[in-house]
């Protein structure tokens, strides 16, 4: 054994020693030893047997007094429980911790705080109730991610085993699904009816159905499917066991957990180091030139944290223009969740009305109260329009914030409404209807509401320019900025909740498509190619005036544009063009456009995508924004290509030197140039094809690019 492997056991060894021996020494003695019950200043008005009584009374303590001064004395209680039950006490909480070490730390902090307040015998509980959590099957959730992945191998490999042994049916998909589900995980799902039921089916709807189930199958079978499944269970189970446990508040961990911090921190830091050493090339570009990294490219994207917070600031500001030039009122309206939700009090001791809800389960009540709220804004005709903001409270729990524009006279009925919802859970708990649903109005003469939202927006994805954290249940949070919004995002990825909403606006997705036609002259001349007019007049069209809005960074001219707010999908001017598998003729049972032949067309699992974005739609005219052409390749690929391409080149050195390499006579290139015509109003060139009779056989016409 060398020294590496020597030095990496050791470590190992640590790993699971260490956080064991200290779990050990935190809950020494917990349950075990006596502790002080209640001070009596009076003992002349109670007797020995009175006090033993009293404290006996509940058959689980057996008490004594000591008399500590001629005043006064304490009644001291000492569990029921015998020497043998202590040291297997100590037993069970040990085997636990040796069984998950990586969260032994966590565990032991958690049972000491529940054995304060709830008393051992809950502790207990709860600490058996977590190792069954984190205990699927043969799979420990504790393990640290090398660890799942080489599980994800195992379980791969023996659903590959079974497809391979067994042929292509739905009862093999039923087989494995059996399997994934015995684990507590989600199986891709397929429509039941149609593979059961018998009936007359065409061609293309049979072959559809086997698609769906070759990918149901071949995600089964491979093991990255497993390393996602399996990451997001571990996360949402120790993340809920975090809050049982009540170690996620402020005056601990605020907002998550700091296993699924560190965890998180983990996989982001691998993950920008492998983008990082992956390139971006596009079709004929050259590799000596400057190639950005895969990580260079998702800095700039729109989920970045600057990017992020200054896209929705800019629509923010146009929405509240829009709002502006139609005279509507701006209200701001903060949701928060009953007390059942919620697992500490702001005070920092656990909550006993806590009923183990997760955060999704918080998410998925404030989401049926809007839906109900949309109900019965539909009936009364409101319209109310606006932005939707998640956070977390300091115990993880979720708060919405709802930034709506409405016309004038119409805010009281919507406050009405949404007050009515948010005190149907639990009224008798609260004095104050604000505790659960707090109106603002947004006065223009005193602020904007572009301003008062934005420090929501920045504490919620990059922390600039906020100097403390304040919860709106809890108060100020002693964390720094930045590591708030980290906490925040992280638990919106493992919660798998969104963050920033819209409500009745035009699609962000056709502004952010638009925006990559080009910028200026470039995105107008693709406008023109399109709709086959000149560049000059291109202007009178909607589909231009929406490209160019987007471009101007004017949300409030593109949500105009776009048909205005409160317009269905399929009624604004622009929308999404998806490349979807409907390009089967389902009467012929062709093939009725070219994408079937694209490799994009199918997924790696050999089914059909339900949707990608391809472009965008006007009337009849489709812009393709996502080209082909990019391609991903490593650091040793595209040295390779630089390789390949000094090579080339000093072989065409080589021919040069020796006139091997045709070139045109000066004779041919003066033919060339006398058939080529400027245009110098569009800044182009057109070749005279009637001088190129020989190139031509016909009178065909030649599709001209009008701008290049």
């Amino acid at each position: 054994m060398n020294t590496y492997q020597e030095s990496f056991r050791l470590q190992k060894i640590n790993e699971a020693i260490l956080p064991v021996l200290c779990a050990d020494q935190l809950t020494d003695g917990l349950g075990t030893k006596t502790d002080t019950l209640k001070l009596f200043k009076a003992p002349k008005a109670l007797s020995k047997e009175s006090v033993n009584a009293y404290a006996a009374s509940g058959l689980t303590y057996k008490a004594k007094v000591v008399v500590k001064s001629a005043d006064h004395f304490d009644v001291e209680y000492i569990p029921k429980i015998a020497k043998k039950n202590a040291e297997d006490c100590h037993g069970f909480r040990h085997r636990i911790f040796s069984k998950h070490a990586s969260l032994a730390m966590m565990l032991a902090n958690g049972y000491k705080r529940l054995e304060k307040f709830a008393g051992y015998v809950e502790a207990n509980k709860r600490l058996r109730c977590a190792d069954e959590v984190l205990t699927l099957k043969d799979i420990r959730l504790s393990v640290d991610d090398i660890e799942i992945c080489q599980i994800a191998d195992d379980k791969s490999r023996h659903c590959l085993l079974k497809v391979n042994a067994q042929e292509l049916t739905y009862q093999t998909y039923q087989t494995l699904a059996a399997y994934v589900a015995s684990y507590s995980l989600a199986a891709p799902k397929l429509d039941d009816d149609k593979y059961t039921l018998v009936t007359v089916r065409k061609p293309q709807e049979t072959q559809m159905l086997i698609s769906a189930l070759t990918g149901a199958l071949n995600r089964m079978a491979d093991t990255v499917w497993w390393r996602r499944q399996l990451r997001k269970k571990q996360f949402s189970v120790i993340e809920q066991l975090a809050r049982d446990l009540r170690l996620v508040h402020k005056k601990a961990s605020p907002y998550l957990s700091d296993f699924s911090v560190s965890a998180k921190r983990e996989r982001k830091a691998a993950n920008e180091a492998m983008m990082s050493k992956m390139y971006i090339l596009n079709e004929g570009q050259d590799p000596f030139g400057d190639v950005d990294t895969l990580q260079d490219v998702v800095s700039r994207s729109s989920t970045s944290g600057k990017q992020q917070a200054a896209e929705l600031m800019v629509r923010i500001r146009g929405t509240e223009d829009l709002a502006k030039m139609n005279g509507h009122s701006c209200e701001f309206y903060t949701f928060s969740a009953p007390s059942r939700f919620h697992s500490v009090l702001a005070t920092g001791y656990p909550n006993k009305k806590y009923d183990g809800s997760s955060a999704r389960d918080a998410q998925a009540y404030f989401n049926n109260i809007w839906k109900l709220a949309r109900a019965r804004f539909s009936k009364a005709d409101l319209k109310p329009y606006g932005f939707r903001v998640v956070e977390p409270h300091h115990d993880g729990c979720p708060h919405w914030h709802m930034l709506l524009f409405m016309q004038k006279g119409q805010a009281k009925l919507v406050r009405k409404i949404l007050k009515e919802l948010c005190m149907r859970d639990t009224p008798e708990e609260v004095r104050t209807y604000t505790t659960r649903f707090k109106p603002v109005y947004i006065d223009p003469n005193k602020g904007s509401a572009a301003g008062y939202i934005a420090k929501y927006i920045t504490k919620a994805v990059n922390g600039a320019n906020v100097k403390e954290i304040i919860d709106p249940a809890s108060g100020e949070i002693r964390i720094a900025p930045a590591d708030a919004a980290e906490r925040a995002r992280f638990w919106a990825s493992i919660n798998n909740i969104r963050q920033f909403e819209s409500i009745g606006l035009p699609s962000v997705t056709v502004w952010r498509q638009m925006r990559k036609l080009g910028k200026g002259l470039a995105g107008k001349c693709e406008v023109a190619n399109a709709v086959n007019t000149h560049v000059d007049l291109v202007g009178s069209y909607a589909l231009e005036k929406v490209r160019e809005a987007a471009d101007s960074s004017d949300w409030a001219a593109f949500c105009l544009a776009m048909g205005g707010v409160q317009i269905k999908r399929k009624d604004q001017v622009v929308r999404i063009h998806y490349q979807i598998p409907d390009i089967v003729d389902m009467i012929t049972g062709e093939v009725s456009r070219i994408e079937g032949e694209s490799p994009y067309f199918q997924t790696k699992y050999g089914d059909i995508p339900k949707g990608r974005t391809l472009g965008v739609a006007w009337d009849s005219v489709v812009i393709i924004t996502r080209r082909a052409g990019l391609e991903v390749v490593s650091e040793r690929g595209l040295k390779a290509r630089q390789t390949i391409m000094r090579g080339a080149c000093e072989f065409i050195d080589d021919w040069l030197e020796r006139d091997l390499f045709l070139r045109p006579t000066d004779e041919e290139m003066w033919f060339l140039n006398e058939c080529m015509i400027e245009d110098k109003l569009n800044r182009c060139f057109y070749m005279d094809a009637e001088a190129l009779d020989s190139a031509f056989s016909n009178d065909e016409v030649m599709s001209l690019d009008l701008c290049h």
